[in-house]
């Protein structure tokens, strides 16, 4: 997997992944009402975002791309 560079922090290596929801609220829902159960897991498997693992930001971009290159310049002139 390439680098990415986040756009709010200047973080660069790997995103993390983040799913919204709980998953104890996932469980409870499956074990007491399936239909709501269901609903609720594929609402958090269509939500996932990949996220800068420093400030949790969902604007990590590819190392390649022309703006990360233009951070990259400006955080390190400073």
């Amino acid at each position: 997997m390439k680098d990415f560079i986040c756009g709010n922090c200047g973080y660069e290596g790997r995103p993390e992944t983040i799913t919204k929801g709980s998953i104890l609220i996932e469980l409870v829902l499956w074990l007491f009402f399936i239909i709501p159960g269901v609903i609720y897991s594929i609402w958090r498997l269509t939500s996932r975002y990949k996220a800068c693992p420093k400030c949790g930001a969902a604007n990590m971009l590819p190392a390649d791309a022309p703006r990360a290159r233009k951070l990259v310049m400006e955080m390190r002139g400073k």
